[in-house]
């Protein structure tokens, strides 16, 4: 088997597994990544299987290498390739205690994935944007392992996303596509886990706080495996909470003490506590205040990162640990050039500031799951996330198939349970402009509706229509929005009508504008786009029943879909491929401050500078703002919405210098600058 490549990586990951062996010993859970080097080769007539690629010995240096996490579509040497490709490595096999298991974790892989160890067939995944493991103790073997994975990002009308089964309001061209690229490859981190034989396979964490009494009630679901040879009774169950270095004082009570769970069983147990409220702190937007808590069962410790913080849907007002607030968004493609779907730490990282600095903290971002990293990083700086699966436009014969309702389950339990936890998370989406007006697109959300709150009951459900501005829908019950906890809907022009429309079908709902934009290739100048945005945001100002509005797109993204642009992208973005921002980013990073800035001159160098909280949209308290004037920095008061603060005889930079005062929100970001 490929000896130079299996010399380098038995090496390699010697190095890193010298960590698993004392982990090992101790029977706790450790990973070690698989991420780095791989053999790759493509299979465009499917011979890959037939042929035995996956026995071990086959693979040799001469084949390509690739450095996981990889996207072959980006890949120069495979552009835009759609169909079959394999990715080899070898690993030297960890040390297992008695009773470990070892486990292969896949973050995600598009779309469908089949994986081999050791020449034996090891399972199959399908979605593309999930996470998923197997199992692979049992075909561990001393010394070298062989690794093979098999991925194919082909669609049809079977897979999610996919093309559609023929319907008559939309043309054949169309039907068969969908409007974002099916970036294939293994597109996040790939790790071997070795778990103790009594181990943690997942936890969900809820902190609901009393918003009068100050503290704030913990619920702890803890997901065990017991492959021991004993019984594990649940008051066994150990919880450490804190925040940053600092231990917090909680007890759980496990509510079923004397329970067991029995050797070769799995379990689910039960605990509460109270946190008292001199330790409660609140997450927000701007203070996205962060909790671990480190479970324990055994020598096995799982650790969940956690926040405080109360979402309510109260009639026509969402509320964010009991205030009213209404925000704006955008929505982000994965889709950055020479990456495809990877979405590298850098990428990542300057997207998010740019989204976070423009006022855009509460958003849908894709219409598929996004990678754990941006959910991490939602949760350190305050973002507000609407989260996804991959239902685009599916047909009302789509949306009652069995087998595909079976699959969207499948991933919609996959990425609630990956990101339960995650305090940024403020409810789920069921999809993206399906048939939500047929019988089919009803039942479809009632279901869905049922299913993801059997999951997480915690959070509201939603889904994005392009139906209700429709005249065929005139009363509550023509369309499927009738079931959700708040509306979503996708906007294109006429936003005055079509948001009166809305709330006078349904007027004890909040209303998310899910998507509004304009593409910067259909109007004869940017400057067309920029006063689209001023003039929905007036409308949005007119209706104090919309709760947030998130543009379509904060970047352009590469498409096959019918209308893309001659250079392969759809340009709706603010910002271009390369992130270079439009004059639209700059209107609506002035339309979405929550807060107004003025300057009047009272001196030759002097200056009055008066700062007033935006009343009506977007509206949330400023807490820990602070003003730049030149080199002055100046620490600003909390300001309600609708309040104002005027500060007085400001010495002003001189006339050759920068003269602008800029508006710095908790984080660093700013959020506004006025020249003057």
């Amino acid at each position: 088997m490929f000896p130079a490549l299996l010399r380098a990586a038995a090496f390699v990951l010697a190095l890193a597994l010298v960590s698993i062996a004392p982990a090992a010993l101790r029977a706790e859970t450790s990973r070690t990544s698989l991420d780095g080097e791989w053999r790759f080769a493509l299979d465009p007539v499917e011979v890959g299987e037939t042929q035995a690629w996956f026995r071990p010995g086959l693979v040799n240096d001469k084949w390509d290498a690739v450095t996981v996490p990889h996207c072959f579509s980006v890949d120069p040497r495979y552009y835009y390739f759609t169909g079959s490709a394999w990715y080899f490595r070898g690993f030297p096999a960890p040390a297992l205690a008695d009773g470990a298991r070892a486990i292969l974790r896949f973050d995600a892989a598009f779309y469908h994935a089949t994986v081999w160890l050791n020449g034996r067939k090891v399972g199959e995944h399908e979605g593309g944007y999930t996470p998923f493991e197997f199992d692979v103790t049992a075909l561990l073997t001393p010394g070298e392992n062989s690794l093979a994975v098999r991925v194919n990002n082909r669609w049809d009308t079977t897979t999610i996303p996919g093309a559609k089964t023929p319907v008559d309001y939309q043309t054949l061209n169309m039907g068969q596509l969908y409007p974002w690229m099916n970036y294939g490859g293994l597109t996040r981190p790939v790790a071997l886990l070795v778990r103790p034989a009594l181990h943690i396979t997942k936890a969900r964490l809820h902190a609901a706080p009393d918003l009068s009494a100050g503290d704030a009630a913990l619920d702890l679901r803890v997901f065990v495996n017991n492959r021991s040879a004993r019984p594990w009774r649940a008051d066994a169950l150990r919880v450490t909470l804190r925040r940053g270095e600092n231990v917090v004082p909680a007890t759980f009570t496990v509510d079923a003490p004397a329970a067991e769970i029995a050797p070769g069983a799995e379990g689910v147990v039960h605990a509460r506590a109270t946190l008292a409220p001199g330790h409660v702190a609140l997450w927000g937007i701007d203070s996205p205040a962060l909790y671990e808590a480190e479970i324990a069962i055994g020598e096995d410790r799982h650790r969940v990162s956690f926040g405080i913080r109360k979402i309510e849907i109260r009639g026509t007002s969402l509320l964010l640990n009991g205030e009213p607030v209404r925000l704006g968004g955008a929505n982000r493609p994965i889709d950055a050039p020479g990456y495809g779907s990877i979405d590298p730490p850098h990428v990542l990282e300057q997207d998010l500031r740019m989204i976070k600095s423009a006022g855009m903290e509460l958003s849908r971002l894709s219409h598929y799951p996004v990678s754990t990293e941006t959910m991490q990083w939602a949760d350190r700086h305050g973002l507000l996330i609407i989260a996804e699966a991959a239902n685009w436009q599916m047909t009302p014969a789509q949306l009652a198939d069995p087998v595909l309702r079976e699959k969207y389950r499948a991933q919609m339990r996959e990425m609630i349970e990956r990101d339960w936890n995650h305090p940024s998370l403020i409810a789920w989406s069921l999809g993206n402009e399906y048939a939500s007006e047929t019988a089919e697109g009803i039942a479809w959300t009632r279901d869905m509706i049922a299913f993801v709150k059997a999951l997480d009951p915690t959070r509201p459900v939603t889904f994005a229509s392009n139906r209700l501005e429709r005249a065929a829908v005139t009363r509550p019950e023509d369309e499927a929005s009738a079931h959700v906890d708040f509306i979503s809907a996708n906007i294109y022009g006429g936003h005055l009508a079509t948001l009166r429309k809305i709330h006078a079908l349904y007027p004890e709902k909040p209303i998310y504008i899910s998507e509004f934009g304009f593409r910067a290739d259909r109007v004869p100048a940017e400057e067309n786009r920029v006063r689209y945005v001023r003039g929905t945001l007036a409308a949005i100002r007119q209706c104090d029943y919309v709760i947030g509005a998130s543009v379509w797109t904060f970047n352009d993204y590469r498409s096959l879909f019918p209308g893309s642009a001659a250079d392969g992208y759809r340009p709706w973005g603010l910002v271009t491929p390369d992130r270079t921002p439009r004059a639209m980013y700059h209107a609506v990073q002035e339309e979405f401050a929550p807060a107004t800035l003025s300057v009047r001159e009272t001196g030759p160098d002097r200056v009055e500078v008066t700062i007033a909280a935006r009343a009506d949209f977007p509206r949330h308290p400023l807490r820990g703002y602070r003003l730049e004037l030149g080199d002055l920095s100046i620490e600003l008061p909390d300001l309600a919405p609708g309040q104002s603060l005027v500060i007085p005889d400001l010495v002003a930079p001189s006339a050759s210098a920068d003269r602008a005062v800029s508006l710095i929100k908790p984080g660093g970001f700013t959020i506004l600058r006025h020249r003057f």
